[in-house]
């Protein structure tokens, strides 16, 4: 009897002392600084210099951006780039996460709105000299329609 007394008081630590053993037990590697803090996309020569020539306005709005949106404008063309700026930042990511047609869809829309824009002020020159928005401020608020519905 006292051989089982025994069985059952080792089963019984043995049950309690894995857990706590398992704990004991280091986590996986801890990650290296390199892996948690991927380095920012390198700019190339050519985007350093047109990068250096911004604003410093429009320099600290590019470096908010997310790596992908970064990556992305720089693979635009240079017309579509300036157009990129006009966009609001939540647009910049949806539409830098859309698929590649929807994204050629999106930018036909963008470019027929901003050539619409850029002929209403010239078919209406003897308007009223009023306040008019910026080309920033009308492309920013147009293309948020066409984010819930990018067909």
């Amino acid at each position: 009897m006292r051989k089982t007394f025994y069985y059952i008081a080792g089963g019984a630590l043995a049950s309690i002392s894995i857990p706590a053993m398992a704990q004991d037990v280091p986590a996986q590697e801890p990650a290296t600084a390199e892996t948690v803090a991927a380095p920012a996309a390198e700019l190339t020569a050519e985007q350093q210099v047109s990068y250096d020539g911004w604003p410093a306005e429009q320099q600290s709005q590019f470096d908010s951006w997310p790596e992908e949106v970064k990556a992305y404008y720089w693979s635009l063309t240079p017309d579509r780039q300036e157009l990129f700026w006009r966009i609001s930042d939540e647009n910049k990511v949806t539409i830098t996460a859309l698929s590649a047609e929807q994204q050629a869809q999106a930018w036909m829309q963008i470019e027929t709105q901003a050539a619409a824009q850029a002929q209403a002020p010239a078919a209406a020159p003897e308007a009223a000299p009023a306040e008019e928005p910026t080309p920033v401020e009308e492309v920013a608020a147009e293309p948020e329609e066409d984010a819930a519905d990018p067909m």
